[in-house]
């Protein structure tokens, strides 16, 4: 009878054992598709956002200028909400300071050669996301 109930205490050891492994594995598991999918939406969304600053920025002139800065602020504070990249926040801060002032100093703002720079650098970080 206790060879039984070793053989018992064996089988319910593997069991739990098995089940505990099982467990383990799917939060482990769910946790990684959790992450990947979080990575993947922030990654559609950074994308997104990039295609509609650079529509804005590249439809954008001197006589448009009021109707475009607010949108143009709106997509780029999405933006700085959702990267890391301190050299790209920094960027869209500085341009969205400079439209906020194209008005006093427009004689001295080249406004299409200051979106191209900006459009190069979206389209450099976009390369790396």
């Amino acid at each position: 009878m206790s060879v039984l109930m070793l053989v018992n205490q064996v089988a319910q050891n593997a069991i739990i054992g098995s089940i505990t492994t099982k467990l383990f594995d799917t939060v482990i598991n769910s946790k990684l598709v959790q992450k990947n999918e979080k990575k993947k939406w922030v990654r559609e969304k950074k994308l997104n956002l990039f295609s509609q600053l650079s529509e804005e920025i590249l439809t954008i002139n001197s006589k448009n200028i009021n109707e475009k800065q607010k949108m143009i602020r709106e997509i780029s504070s999405k933006i700085i909400l959702l990267t890391e990249n301190q050299k790209l926040k920094t960027n869209l801060e500085n341009y969205t300071f400079i439209l906020d002032e194209y008005e006093y100093y427009k004689t001295d703002i080249n406004l299409q050669h200051l979106n191209k720079e900006l459009i190069q650098i979206l389209s450099s970080y976009m390369k790396r996301i």
